[in-house]
């Protein structure tokens, strides 16, 4: 079961996230500007996530570990489709989901049954007091219990080029907010170590709300890296400000090419770790 909650949130999380350039995609964005179209079919990465669930005294309760690899399979002319494999380690006990197949199409999630996009408009954002111009895409997206509204703030030729995302879920009926999420890039060519070379990220800060609370996120993103997320800290928050639960999130392995050996890649109880170890050493040459 634990397994299954993660496998959820991965697939929420790289869903949302790419939801987004999908659904842009129509308004302008081509395939190879997508985190994971950009690159050839079995390209993959590997990354480690540890979690920790906290009292109301702050003092941590709980602690879950879970190694996810991604590998993209194919992509086509309605999206790109995954191959993702989890395994989640609480408490000393491993649990293996089943590999999960994924398509990520370019008309937005799966669960909608509507898509209405606006006439795109001439927009800017502001990233570190730079000014740059953008297209501007409205969203709606209309699913049987909710609907969704998105801002989409776009460029074809600055990294990440979705630069900026607002979106607010109602109700059926348009009368209740259901959830809010922002995104945001907040900073550029910021500096991280991989494999012995510095590279330039890219700072990202999403924010998350609904009636339970609020997550934050600040994520470190690579374009060359499949997928594009390198880490990422995230917090989350009850109604009170508490923070009840928080994880960080780091880049394991990645490969532009398949790998020699896909076989039996969780079947084998150290596969994870030992690949977890092999970038976290690299990244610091």
């Amino acid at each position: 079961m634990p397994c299954m909650a993660f496998r959820a949130f991965v697939l929420a999380f790289s869903y949302a996230a790419v939801c987004a350039t999908c659904m842009a995609q129509q308004s302008g964005i081509t395939a190879d500007l997508h985190p994971w179209g950009r690159f050839e079919p079995g390209a993959w990465k590997l990354v480690r996530v540890v979690t920790e669930t906290l009292d109301e005294k702050g003092q941590v309760v709980s602690t879950s570990t879970t190694d996810t690899k991604t590998t993209l399979m194919k992509i086509d002319d309605d999206g790109v489709t995954l191959e993702v494999q989890v395994c989640m380690e609480v408490a000393g006990k491993s649990f293996q989901a089943e590999s999960q197949t994924i398509k990520q199409g370019f008309n937005g999630e799966s669960a909608a049954t509507d898509l209405t996009l606006k006439e795109t408009a001439d927009g800017q954002v502001v990233i570190e007091d730079r000014k740059i111009a953008c297209k501007v895409q409205q969203i709606e997206v209309v699913a049987p219990n909710e609907k969704t509204a998105i801002s989409l703030y776009y460029s074809t030729t600055v990294a990440p080029y979705i630069l900026k995302r607002v979106s607010v879920t109602r109700d059926a009926e348009g009368k209740s907010v259901l959830n809010t999420t922002s995104f945001e890039v907040i900073a550029v060519e910021m500096p991280v170590r991989l494999r012995g070379e510095t590279r330039a990220a890219i700072y990202v800060k999403t924010v998350q709300k609904n009636a339970n609370g609020t997550v934050t996120t600040l994520a470190v993103v690579l374009p060359d890296v499949p997928g594009g997320v390198f880490s990422h800290s995230s917090k989350e928050v009850d109604k009170s400000g508490r923070v009840v639960r928080r994880s960080t999130l780091e880049l394991a392995d990645y490969g532009a090419e398949p790998e020699e050996d896909r076989v039996g890649f969780f079947n084998r109880k150290r596969a994870a770790r030992r690949a977890a170890k092999s970038v976290s050493s690299r990244r610091g040459q």
